[in-house]
């Protein structure tokens, strides 16, 4: 067990190679030299009006090649202006090609305000969908949007599926993506926070195609709005009884009703998605009550086999973002353990979300916070010392623009990263990891 962090970390040589020495007393070899170069434009998409709109990249394997591909969404903040998503093709050449008109069968479907988007083979014919959760237009009275579902086809093509969900004008601020019913397909929990027509969140209940229909009374009275809010959902196996149990991020509201709580949350699943309130299963936020959670990542820190978690939480009284690091207990239930894993957990701007990449490939997943600077955007990193201690290393990615997306863009194991500026045209850029 490593102990509490009270020294700020030195280097020391050993063996011929540099080396750091944590506080905690974790040796992590940092002879990996990080160096990433911006190469330039790989590829392009047609302007979609005015140019002060945002377009970002996700990254996923449509045609199965094995190479990333692209989807590419846009909004313009606070407006009701939509936008059609585009999907552009690895050319395996290190670049993209455009596809949309060439994958979609009928037009591509028009977002408004994307929030959060999850894949997978919802209509199990092997190929990746996806899931947009959408929650429109971001001013009160906040009336909500449709979210929207993108279904594949047997050969490959592509077509707009937001028929098979729940008809809704719903402010979806989350969504994640399980098999919560044990009937080996992709279900979802769609994450409704407050808005003008006040749709509470809910399961949605997959029947194998694709088609979904909403789970009446599967989720306990402490989800209702009147009640909590909650920002941010991860579905893990906390009490590895063999299905998915829910966490919620707390949404820092002042509700104090019958069900009303302060913290994040835990509800156990019995396996056919009906979800129970697994009661003190978060620890207290480190700050105040107030904190908004933005994510929640799983992560084995302790090697015992079941899912500790990362979580993030946003200041409110006080500016910034911190990460707890939080260890299971053994029953689902999780203790704060920051300071015995994770090195420097404060920083000043908004972290939106945490991602584990293995940036130095030695076979130690590293954490990385996306990091909402606008005048130094680079992601927050904290390197992995071998025995799952996290270091926060200061690394120069060369990136200059809030929105941006990890890939390893010619599959030789590397941690490239594209984004896309608006110059006439959509410009999809490529900086290339060439680190030792």
């Amino acid at each position: 067990m490593k102990s509490k962090l009270k020294n700020k970390s030195a280097s020391v040589l050993l063996t011929g190679a540099l080396f750091l020495l944590a506080s905690s007393g974790a040796i992590i070899n940092i002879k990996w030299t990080p160096r990433y170069k911006d190469v330039g434009i790989i590829g392009s998409a047609p302007l979609q009006g005015p140019e002060n709109y945002e377009p970002f990249p996700y990254a996923a394997d449509f045609n199965l090649d094995g190479l990333p591909d692209l989807l590419l969404q846009r909004s313009k903040f606070q407006t009701h202006n939509t936008y059609p998503v585009d999907i552009l093709l690895n050319n395996g050449k290190g670049g993209f090609d455009l596809a949309t008109s060439d994958l979609f069968e009928g037009d591509a479907p028009l977002l408004q305000n994307p929030r959060k988007t999850v894949f997978a083979d919802f209509n199990g014919d092997g190929f990746i969908d996806f899931y947009i959760a959408d929650h429109g237009y971001d001013v009160t009275p906040h009336p909500g949007f449709q979210n929207t579902l993108v279904l594949s086809t047997e050969d490959g093509r592509y077509f707009d599926a937001t028929a098979n969900l729940p008809q809704k004008s719903d402010f979806t601020h989350d969504v994640s993506a399980g098999d919560l019913d044990g009937d080996g397909d992709i279900d979802l929990y769609v994450g409704n926070i407050w808005g003008k027509n006040e749709f509470p969140p809910y399961i949605a209940l997959n029947d194998g195609s694709g088609q979904f229909t909403e789970k009446e009374g599967a989720l306990p009275a402490l989800t209702e709005l009147g009640e909590n809010g909650f920002t941010t959902s991860e579905l893990v196996d906390v009490d590895n009884d063999d299905d998915l149990d829910l966490v919620l991020g707390d949404a820092g509201d002042d509700i104090n009703n019958e069900f009303s709580t302060p913290t994040s949350e835990v509800l156990l699943n019995d396996g056919e998605a009906n979800f129970t309130h697994l009661p003190d299963a978060m620890p207290p936020k480190s700050n105040a009550r107030a904190d908004i959670c933005h994510d929640i990542h799983p992560f084995d820190l302790n090697g015992d086999d079941y899912p500790d978690l990362f979580v993030v939480y946003e200041r409110q009284i006080d500016s910034g973002s911190y990460i707890q690091a939080l260890v299971n207990n053994g029953d689902g239930t999780f203790s704060d353990e920051t300071d015995i894993w994770l090195e420097a957990p404060l920083f000043p701007f908004w972290l939106p979300s945490l991602e584990m990449r293995d940036l130095n490939r030695d076979g130690h997943p590293d954490l990385v916070a996306r990091n909402w600077n606008h005048r130094r955007p680079n992601p927050i990193v904290f390197m992995n010392s071998g025995d799952n201690f996290f270091s926060h290393q200061e690394i120069d990615f060369r990136m200059p623009y809030l929105y941006y997306e990890f890939l390893d863009m010619e599959g030789d194991g590397g941690n490239d990263l594209v984004y896309i500026t608006v110059e006439g045209k959509e410009n999809i850029r490529l900086i290339k990891d060439r680190s030792e």
